[in-house]
């Protein structure tokens, strides 16, 4: 917490740099409705509104963590080419720079996007995202997907960084994590420019804040553990197939097959 604090504000004092494109920060961390709420404020008008995905559609823009967690002094440089071209953004990695984004972008408003209990965000992160931050998944990741990827390993960095703990280790109180990652927003952002939302409560409280009209659609409801499980298991297929076909090796195959067929009961 120390080294986050003295380098944010460090990076306050530089204020040479502002983006002023993104118009609204979500500072939730990931699984609290963040995929949902990333295509709500796209369809409200905030688009494009980066999500982690984002990261695998535009890897040439990863090189910017890694750059980051080398030298200090270009975080708010790096934020700026990660976020070009946003007008919104939602889930990791952008809300944990979100007092650093909030410097860059000072007329953004901020949603804090929570869960109906700590206790439910820990099962859904631990059943999903925070299952997939080592091993075989992010390798194969990094392997196959474009030579940028490898910097993925920067993003979990600082992930571990920025939440204190480290994220897939079985024995870190993931509950407290929560609770102190939302108080520690709620005391940081002023009350004027936060909504703490649950995306349960649909349009009504998302649109009043933003000050935009409520669409007549439904509030989308996407991203649930089966449906990002699903999506992961397919990459992880497709990637293993992808580095046998690379590698040609037969003890990669051998060790991959194994694996996948216990992890996704082919």
């Amino acid at each position: 917490k120390q080294w986050y604090q003295r380098r944010v504000r460090a990076n306050n004092l530089s204020h040479c740099l502002h983006m002023t494109e993104l118009q609204v920060i979500g500072v939730g961390l990931g699984r609290t409705g963040t995929a949902s709420l990333q295509l709500a404020l796209q369809q409200l008008g905030f688009a494009p509104c980066h999500h982690f995905t984002e990261l695998f559609k535009k890897p040439e823009r990863l090189h910017h963590f890694t750059t980051m967690l080398n030298d200090e002094s270009k975080t708010n440089e790096s934020l700026k080419g990660i976020f070009e071209g946003y007008k919104a953004t939602v889930d990791f990695p952008g809300c944990s720079f979100y007092q650093e984004l909030m410097e860059l972008n000072p007329e953004a408003k901020v949603v804090l996007s929570v869960r109906d209990t700590p206790e439910s965000w820990v099962k859904s992160a631990r059943s999903t995202i925070f299952s997939r931050t080592n091993g075989i998944w992010a390798w194969l990741v990094s392997f196959t997907a474009s030579p940028n990827m490898s910097h993925l390993s920067s993003v979990f960095k600082f992930i571990n960084i920025r939440l204190g703990v480290s994220v897939t280790d079985p024995s870190a109180d993931l509950v407290q994590v929560y609770k102190d990652w939302n108080s520690s927003v709620i005391e940081t952002v002023s009350r004027d420019k936060l909504l703490v939302y649950n995306v349960k409560e649909g349009w009504g409280p998302l649109c009043e804040f933003l000050g935009v009209p409520v669409p007549d659609t439904p509030f989308p409801r996407v991203n649930s553990t089966e449906e990002f499980n699903q999506r992961a298991r397919k990459r992880l297929r497709d990637g293993i197939f992808k580095v046998v076909g690379q590698v040609g090796g037969v003890v990669v195959a051998v060790v991959a097959g194994v694996y996948l067929a216990s992890y996704i009961n082919l």
